[in-house]
């Protein structure tokens, strides 16, 4: 219910405002780079979007230096962001309005000369904020078809049907003349703090030496969250397979499902102690040999550290198609089911992850 008043609100306001709204400028071609010195990028969703979005940050700042990059995150992915030195700038919208008023002031006074909305449908949240944040500014869209008139440039995704999330969005950078795909990954920023935190509680926990797998057990929705006897069922097969040490990662709200696991599992099995944020999971994350995970930011998380993983994905095809493991073709398995992996099964994923792991020895011998 509520969610539906807010998208009338938005609608209404949106109707009422946009005969104010400025149209977009036909280009003929790519930006000139040598007027622009800051940039704004409209990322106010899930840590997961954020994630794919790190390569688009890096091609942007390796080929120009000179230019200052600015965000708007939102809460949830805040804490990826708020610290990283690719960033000028870290704005927030909370949809609390006198601080969103607050934070869009501040914004405008950094008088972007590109802003860039990076949500791939019709927003209108970053339809006003492209709009308001900068009075010239170039407007940049991707996937927008309501609203293309009033972005300067707009990608349309359907140029990318079957492409990867992360490949389809560094399209944004074609007025840039960046033409490529992301080439490397780029992983979020750790601080030095973080990472001896993880590391101190490796060396007590899983000393070195024996392969170290994770197995996530948490997702943000139900309909990506595995049952728990096939977690369990899991983890005992691969403690009886090969000599190694598992890792249960878990959501702070999540954490009884792992020590309920953990009590069934012998102590090759470690439990992520509590306290831990999301930059302390990354940093734990890059020391694994293997991620297994519903389909979460982690997996996104994974590959940006080049780490392997078994991803269980729900038979969306679309979904699938543009969020599946990044450059891993044998890191996925998928369900019958159109809107949740409860039909995964458990000699589905063993089998997966022996065929990755055969392939990641192939590749070091």
């Amino acid at each position: 219910m509520l969610k539906r008043l807010e998208h009338w609100i938005k609608a209404t306001v949106f109707r009422l405002c946009q005969v104010f709204f400025k149209h977009g400028r036909p280009h003929d071609g790519p930006i000139d780079t040598t007027q622009v010195k800051r940039v704004l990028f409209l990322r106010p969703e899930k840590i997961g979007d954020m994630v794919i979005s790190l390569p688009i940050f890096d091609a942007l700042k390796e080929k120009y230096p000179h230019i200052s990059i600015s965000i708007l995150a939102s809460p949830r992915s805040l804490s990826l962001v708020k610290d990283d030195p690719r960033f000028d700038n870290v704005f927030v919208y909370r949809k609390r309005l006198i601080r969103d008023i607050r934070e869009l002031m501040a914004i405008r006074s950094e008088k972007f000369d590109v802003v860039l909305d990076m949500i791939d449908d019709d927003s209108v949240t970053t339809l006003f904020y492209s709009q308001l944040a900068s009075s010239q500014g170039v407007r940049i869209g991707i996937g927008k078809n309501r609203h293309a008139d009033f972005y300067d440039y707009n990608h349309n995704h359907a140029d990318g049907v079957g492409g990867h999330i992360v490949d389809n969005t560094m399209k944004l950078l074609e007025p840039f003349g960046i033409n490529a795909p992301a080439s490397r990954p780029s992983p979020p920023y750790v601080p030095e703090s973080a990472t001896e935190k993880v590391e101190r509680w490796l060396i007590e926990t899983a000393p070195p030496g024996l392969p170290l797998i994770g197995i996530n057990l948490s997702a943000g929705r139900p309909n990506r969250i595995w049952l728990p006897e096939r977690s369990r069922a899991l983890c005992e097969i691969l403690l009886e397979e090969i000599n190694l040490r598992l890792v249960i990662i878990v959501a702070p709200n999540d954490r009884s499902r792992g020590v309920e696991l953990i009590s069934h599992l012998n102590d090759r099995a470690i439990l992520v102690p509590p306290g831990l944020g999301l930059l302390e999971v990354s940093v734990l994350i890059s020391r694994l040999d293997l991620l297994i995970s519903p389909d979460t930011s982690l997996i996104h998380i994974a590959r940006s550290f080049n780490i392997p993983v078994v991803g269980l994905y729900s038979r969306a095809t679309k979904n699938f198609q543009r969020w599946r493991p990044y450059q891993q073709s044998d890191g996925a398995v998928v369900g019958e089911h159109h809107d949740n992996i409860y039909d995964i099964t458990v000699e589905q994923v063993t089998e997966r992850c022996r065929q990755v792991r055969m392939r990641v020895e192939a590749e070091k011998s």
